[in-house]
């Protein structure tokens, strides 16, 4: 099976500088210090590692609570509530500054810098005893994971074959979701990203694109040379993919807030599930998710590559669908029919994670290279905003509807959710279709001004 990167995916390049009539042409060769399935793991070991400490505290929050003495409310608001909004949204701030510097240095430093910046934090946790500590720990570790999405999918723009980005993208958003899974392995994320920097280039932006993949691949010298601008920024908030596709994540991010803060807790206290019962609901949920990933990355790609409208069809049902079995499994007496709440998990897993790497994959297609990261850090940033928010939304709706009525609320925001990305079916084709064309008219002036170069006169003076 294809692992998606496509015959070139992982062949990043060394830059050496020759001399070409009097200007310095960078003339890109290949390097072979990794092949390309061990750059693959590099990059998504490194996903896993960075996320493995995101949703340490979940199946815990009763445990923690009585450790600070918390009041079942004050276990709510204070721990699934305010540590879990502050935790994103310092990561949502971090995600556009990062994004923004996507364009402007080398992304490999930006990783290995995000990662330093969040596990330090993690590590100290150990040392906790206040609720203050945790608070200010956990909101500087956000930093790390809101800043590393961006630079992570915008590498891979630029790897990944363009036939080929669902897939890629599948495959990271599986080793982040093990990383949440697996929940350990600190300083192994830190000793990955020094890998990750030792081993390999930052790869030429654009080489991957249709419209410049001759120019590149003519062996002469060609590099792509644009940069973000304000108004490639305000192009890129008027693009009607990008709102459906960054858009979806403010409300989609509600019900997987709640279900990675709440959900462990409620099974437990509520529906009368050992912790051990109630985790292994939530670790059936991420299995179902990583086949909706990688099976939904696969499917969608299949789909975009014989008619593109139709994988934001298929991704926008199959996000509605997931309201479902999550209405199931916060309504049945789950204790009597555990293995079918098992079951039902699963379905909760692979409905509502199709969206992830088809959405990221249709952000990388309707935006230049230079405008990647910022769209990534955007969307990152209202994922952030959602999750932030949810867990907070629903702490508040606890308060007043119950923890059960306050669940369901928020399982329900994967309705608008789907229903934005479907809008994305009667855009996406124009969408990129303009991207294509922008970037063949860079081609050809950069060509006019080359003949321009050479028809100058010899000792003619610059102006």
């Amino acid at each position: 099976m294809s692992n998606g990167w496509g015959g070139k995916a992982f062949e990043i390049d060394e830059a050496k500088e020759s001399a070409d009539m009097g200007h310095n042409v960078m003339v890109f060769e290949r390097s072979v210090s990794l092949t390309e399935a061990e750059r693959g793991q590099v990059f998504c070991l490194t996903g896993l590692l960075l996320f493995a400490d995101q949703n340490l505290m979940a199946p815990n929050l009763t445990a923690i609570a009585k450790d600070f003495g918390f009041s079942p409310e004050e276990r709510d608001r204070l721990l699934g509530g305010v540590i879990a909004a502050a935790f994103y949204m310092v990561g949502a701030p971090a995600a556009l500054l990062f994004g923004w510097l996507c364009d402007r240095v080398d992304r490999r430093w930006l990783l290995f810098l995000a990662v330093v910046l969040g596990e330090a934090p993690a590590a100290l946790t150990l040392l906790v005893n206040r609720y203050w500590q945790l608070f200010a720990l956990r909101v500087l570790t956000g930093i790390s994971l809101g800043g590393a999405l961006p630079v992570i999918f915008s590498l891979m723009s630029d790897l990944a074959a363009h036939g080929s980005r669902a897939t890629a993208a599948a495959v990271i958003q599986v080793a982040v979701g093990a990383g949440l899974a697996v929940g350990q392995g600190v300083a192994g994320s830190a000793a990955v990203a020094l890998l990750m920097l030792l081993t390999t280039r930052d790869p030429p932006r654009g080489r991957t694109e249709l419209a410049l993949a001759e120019r590149y691949e003519s062996g002469e010298g060609f590099a792509y040379e644009e940069r973000l601008t304000w108004a490639k920024v305000g192009r890129l908030l008027r693009t009607p993919t990008n709102l459906a596709c960054i858009g979806q994540g403010i409300f989609g991010c509600i019900p997987w807030g709640m279900l990675l803060t709440f959900l462990n807790d409620y099974l437990a206290q509520e529906k009368g599930l050992s912790v051990q019962g109630a985790t292994t609901v939530l670790l059936c949920i991420g299995i179902g998710g990583a086949v909706g990933v990688l099976g939904g990355g696969l499917l969608g790609q299949w789909i975009y590559n014989r008619f593109e409208p139709a994988m934001p069809v298929f991704i926008g049902v199959s996000t509605m669908l997931g309201c479902l079995p999550m209405a199931w499994l916060l309504n049945a007496d789950v204790q009597a029919h555990y293995p079918t709440a098992l079951v039902v998990a699963l379905a909760v897993g692979l409905a509502s994670s199709v969206v992830g790497p088809n959405v990221r994959a249709m952000v990388l297609d309707v935006n230049e290279p230079e405008s990647r990261g910022l769209a990534l850090a955007l969307q990152t940033m209202l994922d952030d905003l959602g999750k932030g928010l949810g867990p907070v939304i629903v702490a508040a709706l606890i308060g007043g509807l119950g923890r059960t009525r306050a669940l369901n609320i928020a399982s329900l925001f994967w309705a608008p959710c789907g229903l934005l990305v479907l809008l994305a079916a009667f855009t996406l084709v124009r969408d990129e279709e303009a991207v294509q064309e922008r970037l063949r008219r860079v081609v050809e002036a950069q060509a006019a001004s080359g003949e321009r170069e050479h028809l100058r006169p010899e000792g003619a003076l610059d102006s």
